[in-house]
């Protein structure tokens, strides 16, 4: 998630698909807290906005992976680990240890339920973001489960990549492009029945911990890998040629029209109960699928050749910058603000009013996000890159 100012290298198609995956998951936790998502078709699809981290995990994959396929089509890639660990870090530890230092203080003064996670071994297991192995977080915090896979994600990376190259990368660029494609299938195949055997584990705890890992996720993190294949290929003139391929990197519309369709789709009971009820297998598979496909048609969407000149000259693109930027911290802070909403006006949980609340919570928290971002997130980053970017260059995409 780049600075306000353009800089080479940014895609404009992105920061939308970030706002937008944020505020679907924001969509979803008011849907949960108000009980509308138990009801109609609108709550169907309200809930299901969880389908968000689907986006944000194939987004990461996608930006971060980009060096590593150019590398493997005979691109010239200076990266350095050190600063892509430092990069990282400093994109996601400020507004999360801001916003978790927040949610602790919130849940003291509140007690109760808000504080039925407060003791000290949870929040030193926050503090490393590993509550997504431990099953155990705040109320107001129950969203970042996501990050300790997406954490994983980024330091599995580089390992992963090292393994792979010896498998994938070839004399010549089209080979490899094709070979990258099809480990990003089986990566897919893999994940995917990751979610069906969770679900059969009788311990539904550690069922829940597989299915919500990163290993369990593969399939989104290999449908952004597999993106980047597909404009890295395309960069480098060995692009698959077909009728099917065009429509893809050409058709951000239908894209666009395309994952409405999934998500309708998401929300009927194939992809398994709105509530807290279990989970079969072939309703994890379900879910599993049609979200990464969701997830693959907008982020070809938002890469559409053309695309990101033609925000650019239009009169949204600051919009479209500021909404990317604040995106993570959206993300961070809406879980909180829906607590202290339903505190404050002393809202009863699963019978609230939900476009009131919906559109109370969004608005309260774009602000805390821009907050966030201006006086915390943006100055850390732009330093970590300056600092960086005197030792290497690191042409990639910043996420």
């Amino acid at each position: 998630m780049d600075g306000a100012k353009a800089r080479p290298g940014r895609i404009l198609g992105l920061d939308a698909l970030r706002a937008v995956a944020a505020w679907l998951v924001l969509l979803s936790h008011v849907a949960f807290w108000t009980g509308a998502g138990e009801q109609g078709v609108v709550g169907g699809l309200a809930v299901r906005g969880e389908l968000g981290v689907a986006v944000f995990f194939a987004l990461s994959a996608f930006l971060l992976s980009t060096p590593f396929v150019r590398r493997a089509l005979g691109g010239h890639v200076v990266w350095s680990l050190p600063s892509y660990l430092v990069r990282r870090a400093a994109r996601i530890l400020p507004g999360y240890l801001l916003a978790l230092a927040f949610v602790v203080a919130v849940a003291a003064l509140l007690g109760g339920a808000a504080a039925s996670a407060l003791d000290v071994p949870t929040v030193l297991v926050h503090l490393v973001i590993g509550q997504g192995l431990t099953g155990e977080t705040f109320q107001a915090f129950t969203q970042t489960w996501s990050l300790t896979s997406e954490v994983t994600f980024y330091l599995l990376l580089p390992l992963a990549a090292l393994v792979a190259a010896p498998l994938v990368r070839g004399v010549q660029a089209a080979p490899s492009a094709r070979r990258l494609l099809r480990l990003c299938a089986v990566v897919a195949l893999v994940g995917i029945g990751l979610q069906g055997v969770a679900a059969l584990v009788p311990d539904a705890r550690w069922g829940g911990l597989l299915a919500t890992s990163a290993a369990g996720h593969a399939a989104w993190f290999a449908v952004g890998v597999a993106v980047a294949v597909l404009v890295e290929s395309e960069r480098a003139g060995c692009g698959p040629r077909s009728p099917l391929v065009e429509v893809l990197r050409t058709s951000p519309g239908t894209l666009a029209l395309l994952a409405l369709v999934l998500w309708v789709v998401a929300s009927t009971p194939v992809a398994g109960p709105r509530g807290l009820e279990a989970t079969t297998g072939s309703e994890a598979v379900a879910a599993e699928v049609l979200y990464g496909l969701v997830a693959a048609c907008l982020l070809l969407a938002g890469t559409s050749r053309g695309l990101t000149e033609s925000l650019a000259a239009s009169p949204v693109a600051g919009v479209l910058r500021s909404a990317g930027d604040i995106s993570y911290a959206v993300f961070l802070w809406h879980v909180l603000v829906l607590q202290v909403v339903f505190a404050a006006l002393d809202l009863r949980l699963f019978s609230a009013p939900f476009a009131s609340v919906l559109l109370l919570v969004t608005v309260v928290s774009v602000g805390l996000g821009h907050l966030s971002w201006t006086l915390l997130e943006r100055p850390v980053l732009d330093r970590a890159h300056r600092t960086t970017a005197a030792r290497e260059q690191q042409p990639a995409p910043r996420a």
